[in-house]
């Protein structure tokens, strides 16, 4: 078997295990629907429980439409169409939003359920810093490229 071979199959069952993966995500935001109406706004403030169905919220939604979009460049490549690069290339747009956001707003979410009640201000300051000097970081590393690009 050569590097082709399994590299077809491989992307075969990508596509293969994408359903299953979509149906069960949809599952799981479907049954957290109530949960997280009743945990997040009937309430009027948002607990540990909220913030854990946020994440959910957040990280499977990006999943869902991340996957649904690539199946689609990804089953052109295997049929041959010759317009695969084309819908390949627009998977950036999907990517930063669903992927890079989405996921983190989920982690965010996540990280603000686990905070122990009694730490305060100071945890939550803490997780607010590192997501700013994380956010600044990636511009930075952006612009560097940009100036190593163009210089």
């Amino acid at each position: 078997m050569n590097i082709e071979t399994l590299k077809t199959f491989t992307q075969l069952q990508s596509l293969a295990l994408t359903l299953p993966m979509l149906v069960l995500c949809i599952m799981v935001l479907l049954e957290i629907k109530r949960p997280a109406h009743e945990s997040c706004f009937k309430k009027g403030t948002r607990n540990q429980m909220c913030w854990i169905l946020l994440g959910l919220f957040f990280g499977f939604t990006g999943k869902v439409v991340e996957s649904i979009w690539w199946s689609i460049p990804w089953t052109m490549s295997y049929l041959g169409d010759y317009r695969w690069f084309q819908f390949n290339s627009y998977g950036v747009f999907f990517n930063v939003v669903f992927r890079q956001v989405f996921f983190t707003v989920s982690a965010y979410c996540h990280l603000r359920a686990f905070l122990p009640p009694n730490t305060g201000k100071k945890s939550l300051t803490f997780i607010h810093y590192i997501l700013l000097i994380s956010l600044v970081s990636g511009q930075g590393f952006i612009l560097y490229l940009y100036y190593i690009k163009n210089h």
